[in-house]
């Protein structure tokens, strides 16, 4: 995936220089005819040639060249703004239907010129030239625009230096194409000729970036909350080798993600599980998919999450808890403090919620906290329901993704009865500072 990445700029430089290409020779034809241009600028001492004509009719000319130039960059620009307009969740059929444009745009403008040459510029008529402006210039340079715009919204979604790579693609295409129609000037090289290869370098485009996109996971959002902006739940998807990673969004922070990234708290917790050991997840960013038939619950206080995340993952009614306390003795807890603080109810206190757990029999609660937010007071009442407690550290690096994770610091909470807690946890790293019921430490 990191290969396909890097080469993010390639599909941009061969848009650039196909386009380049096609309006280069476009303009050329337009302005006198692809034969002539040459003969003219390489023989300035005859009585036709450029110079002769830049001072007989420098005014004339000037506009022509502005009117060329001009439609160009607007139906660049248009092509642009129209591709990073359309949606992203479409972003391989979008993307060939901007590729399959220009390449028709190419081969009608290949036409285009070989009748021109054939028929000795249709007379140079309005309409023809028109047609001719049409075909070589503005078409060529909206679809490329298209793409353009296509591939920048899909760097958007890797990281800004994909982006980067893809403006530095283009403008080093148009360079390549510019120079490549400049050094064949004078030789015997027709202006269909010139289009067919720009062609050619549009179709290896689209051939590189169907590979890119291969590689690469693309974004789909499947769900949305229209109350709460901010909360939605996204899959990205990789069709070489075939993978899928779903994540819920929560105000731009991760708050659900399957399956966690490498290092990732709950993947250190999910080793330490038996098989046969229910689980009760107190708070969505607790959850992770259990292997094999271990069974799980989720008990989450939010309902706007809560509905998001059983359509998304396709839960059953039964994945659902009604109380933050299990009904039976045997399961571990595993709680994330961000989402369930916000869950308890004047008439539930921490050390209320402690105290339950440790009655309803509850072998280990496991809690992950923002480092230095978790309270003091789950710790004293962890202590007094006499379990023994270990604190754990785990810091997970910025995912490169796709998706970006950005980079954040995790504490995590062992909570024992036994006052054995795992003195090694895969992905996190024991703090001293917290003992056992005996009170072999001190909060």
């Amino acid at each position: 995936m990191n290969r396909a990445r890097r080469l993010i700029w390639l599909p941009s430089l061969l848009v650039g220089a196909a386009v380049a290409t096609a309006v280069v020779t476009g303009a050329g034809v337009l302005l006198y005819d692809s034969q002539g241009l040459a003969r003219e600028i390489f023989n300035s001492g005859r009585e036709g040639s450029l110079v002769a004509l830049l001072l007989q009719d420098s005014q004339g000319l000037v506009r022509a060249a502005a009117v060329l130039v001009g439609v160009a960059l607007l139906s660049l620009v248009a092509g642009i703004w129209m591709g990073r307009a359309a949606d992203d969740n479409d972003a391989v059929h979008t993307g060939v239907r901007w590729w399959v444009g220009l390449l028709i745009a190419l081969l009608a403008g290949s036409g285009f010129t070989g009748l021109w040459e054939l028929v000795d510029g249709f007379a140079g008529t309005s309409l023809t030239q028109g047609v001719g402006l049409a075909v070589t210039g503005a078409l060529p340079a909206y679809f490329a625009g298209g793409v353009w715009g296509r591939i920048g919204s899909f760097a958007g979604s890797l990281d800004s230096g994909s982006r980067r790579q893809v403006v530095i693609g283009a403008v080093t295409g148009v360079a390549v194409g510019s120079t490549l129609v400049l050094m064949v000037l004078g030789r015997p090289v027709l202006a269909v000729t010139a289009f067919l290869g720009a062609a050619v370098f549009a179709s290896g485009g689209a051939r590189c970036q169907g590979w890119i996109f291969d590689r690469v996971p693309r974004r789909r959002v499947l769900l949305r909350e229209t109350t709460r902006p901010g909360l939605l739940f996204e899959v990205w998807h990789t069709a070489v080798p075939e993978t899928e990673v779903k994540v819920l969004w929560d105000g731009g922070r991760e708050r659900m993600i399957d399956p966690p990234v490498a290092g990732d708290w709950r993947l250190g917790v999910a080793g330490t599980l038996d098989a046969q050991t229910p689980v009760l997840f107190l708070g969505a960013g607790s959850w992770f998919a259990r292997e094999g038939e271990g069974a799980w619950r989720l008990y989450e206080p939010d309902a706007d999450v809560r509905a998001l995340a059983t359509e998304g993952f396709e839960w059953d009614s039964e994945s659902l808890a009604g109380s933050p306390v299990p009904e039976a003795p045997g399961h571990t807890a595993v709680m994330d403090w961000d989402t369930m603080r916000d869950g308890l109810t004047d008439d539930l206190s921490v050390e209320e919620l402690i105290t339950a757990l440790r009655e309803a029999g509850l072998e280990r609660v496991w809690v992950r906290g923002r480092r230095g937010h978790l309270p003091r007071e789950l710790a004293e009442s962890a202590i007094a329901a006499g379990y023994g407690l270990a604190r754990y550290v785990a810091v997970v690096g910025a995912s490169e993704g796709p998706p970006h994770l950005p980079a954040r610091g995790d504490e995590v909470w062992c909570l024992d009865a036994d006052g054995a807690p795992p003195g090694s946890v895969a992905g996190l790293s024991a703090l001293e500072g917290f003992g056992g019921p005996a009170g072999r430490g001190n909060v």
